[in-house]
């Protein structure tokens, strides 16, 4: 459990890139977000092939680690800024803060929520308790920002990605998937 709160509390400060948004322009962010992505896929690289860095940077990371990440698996780390940057790439700037949102607070409250209460298993580890935690907090943080039925569909769309058992990370599944879901009801279609 304290390898698990010290990589959510990590995960947490993801919250600087959404806050950081907030006051930049949608180019000067991409631009920003472009150089973190390179450097992060540099960083995977040179940990595959380099057994010296991998060495390094597993003595270094390791506490933080998932099983299948100090196997050498990229790192959540490096897929959520992926999805950062895509999802500023691809839609408009309050969804995609919404989208990173979902990705740290949801998937935070999921969770903390289901390792601590999670009692009713659903899918795999996944339990209903740390589900509905992401949900209710999806849905906060969606109703902020966007029209009702939209937040509503969108923090349902992330829940659901969350809980599946897929083997792409949810860094990556959870913002792309809910934004492209509320970007496509945004767009007029359904008579949103």
């Amino acid at each position: 459990m304290l390898s698990e709160l010290l990589r959510k509390s990590i995960h947490l400060a993801g919250l600087i890139l959404p806050v950081i948004y907030f006051f930049l322009d949608k180019p000067t962010m991409l631009i920003g977000m472009g150089v973190l992505t390179g450097i992060a896929l540099t960083v995977e690289l040179v940990k595959r092939f380099s057994p010296d860095f991998g060495n390094f940077f597993f003595q270094v990371f390791a506490p933080m680690l998932r099983g299948h990440e100090r196997k050498g698996a990229m790192t959540g780390a490096t897929y959520y800024i992926i999805s950062t940057f895509l999802c500023i790439l691809f839609f408009a700037k309050t969804l995609a803060i919404v989208c990173i949102f979902f990705m740290v607070l949801g998937d935070l409250a999921a969770a903390l929520i289901g390792r601590m209460w999670g009692k009713t298993k659903l899918l795999g580890t996944k339990s209903l308790e740390g589900s509905l935690a992401c949900f209710v907090v999806c849905t906060a943080i969606a109703l902020v920002k966007l029209p009702p039925v939209i937040g509503i569909i969108g923090a349902l769309v992330a829940t659901i990605v969350e809980m599946m058992p897929v083997p792409i990370d949810d860094n990556l599944t959870v913002p792309l998937v809910s934004g492209a879901v509320m970007h496509f009801l945004m767009q007029g279609s359904f008579g949103f």
